[in-house]
């Protein structure tokens, strides 16, 4: 990857074929999840949380009146995401990059939960591609700060 850099008011990064494809795997996995919506999946309880860890009957009540609209929010940025991807060099307008970033973030809290990392300094599982992954997602996250910063 050629990390992202400001061009005006757009970021823009090249990604090899290799890396546009993983994306995509990975953007598919993660509407398969939000699809099936699993509740025992630990992954999308990371990706729709409780809103009220301590009234059962308030979280389950938030859930069923937001699940669909914060699901329906997280495919539209993977989508955002995907379209943005095709051709392996990334043009960005504002608004795309906050979709993304969202969907990296997403991608990352799924890869955490199966690796069980649950705070910073958990190593996770000795998942040797799960944790390359999961750090070269990182890394093109801290590539669209850093060039939001400049």
């Amino acid at each position: 990857m050629i990390p992202f850099s400001r061009e005006g008011d757009d970021l823009v990064a090249s990604f090899t074929t290799v890396e546009v494809g993983l994306l995509s795997e990975l953007l598919d996995q993660l509407g398969e999840l939000l699809a099936f919506r699993d509740d025992s999946d630990p992954a999308l309880a990371r990706l729709v949380p409780d809103a009220y860890r301590d009234d059962p009957e308030a979280a389950s009540e938030f859930r069923r009146l937001m699940a669909d609209e914060l699901v329906g929010r997280k495919e539209a940025n993977a989508r955002a995401l995907r379209d943005s991807l095709a051709e392996g060099r990334v043009r960005l307008s504002p608004a795309q990059v906050q979709s993304w970033l969202r969907s990296l973030t997403d991608l990352r809290l799924v890869i955490a939960s199966r690796l069980g990392i649950e705070n910073d300094d958990d190593r996770g599982a000795d998942d040797p591609f799960l944790q390359d992954v999961y750090g070269w997602l990182g890394y093109v996250q801290s590539s669209i700060l850093d060039a939001l910063e400049d």
